[in-house]
């Protein structure tokens, strides 16, 4: 199945999650300012939001909370959004996290939906997703074979043929996703497959590393031809993290609930 159809199955199953995370409590941590996880419908709660730093919690709540609205990376809409910011018990105000909800499309009756949300408009609202060619796949895998000591665990795991390729519409550099080794682990409620990920500029192959799961989602969060990578790993609740490409292969955020 190509990758944009299990994507379209996995953001489904999702979606679907059960209601038994009514009421859990749902964390939402980004190293870049201005660019946050929440649920899609405030319906669905708030998401204690944290940053690296203090002041970017404190420009968010300014922003939100003074009806500026936010935007979603995946589609570039619009929604308003409201931060409720905790106090401590001296009654000062707590900028280690806060409460976030955005008012985003009510969601279908037992739907669950995160989005990922900026502060600035997406420069690519949506990415192409296609399959490998035989060209690309063959190039690949002589990039593989020219570095046999560094590739040989993961040649024999990666599945290069179901692999897919990531663009920014007319943009320049390629990005090839490629599944690899399942981990599971029955009694800790965990199951994901590592992709392998590739960056293709012209007819420069490189490889880039391992992301823990599968991508649901691809954003835009350097205004550049590399997506973003949303990753999902099989968990107890929600195990997402945020993966970027433009400064070699970076965790830049996660988002979870259990």
């Amino acid at each position: 199945m190509p990758l944009a159809q299990q994507i379209t199955a996995l953001v489904i199953a999702l979606a679907s999650a059960a209601p038994c995370l009514a009421g859990s409590e749902s964390e939402s941590y980004s190293s870049r300012p201005g660019l946050f996880f929440a649920w899609l419908s405030p319906d669905l709660g708030k998401v204690q939001v944290r940053f690296d730093s203090p002041a970017s919690l404190q420009a968010l709540a300014q922003h939100c909370n003074t009806g500026r609205a936010v935007f979603s990376l995946q589609g570039g809409t619009k929604s308003p959004c409201k931060l409720e910011i905790f106090k401590l018990p001296s009654g000062k105000e707590d900028w280690e996290s806060a409460g976030a909800s955005v008012q985003g499309p009510s969601p279908k009756s037992d739907t669950w939906e995160f989005g990922l949300f900026s502060t600035t408009p997406p420069r690519t609202p949506k990415w192409t997703v296609r399959t490998i060619t035989s060209q690309e796949l063959d190039a690949i895998a002589s990039l593989i074979q020219s570095d046999a000591p560094r590739f040989a665990t993961m040649k024999q795991q990666l599945k290069l043929s179901t692999a897919s390729v990531v663009s920014r519409p007319g943009g320049a550099y390629l990005t090839v996703i490629a599944p690899g080794a399942t981990v599971k682990d029955k009694d800790g409620f965990y199951n994901a497959q590592r992709h392998h990920v590739f960056v293709v500029h012209g007819d420069v192959y490189a490889y880039r590393g391992e992301v823990p799961g599968k991508p649901v989602k691809f954003v835009d969060v350097d205004a550049n031809d590399l997506p973003g990578l949303v990753i999902s790993e099989g968990c107890d609740g929600w195990c997402i993290s945020l993966w970027g490409l433009t400064d070699g292969l970076q965790q830049l955020g996660r988002f979870g609930s259990h």
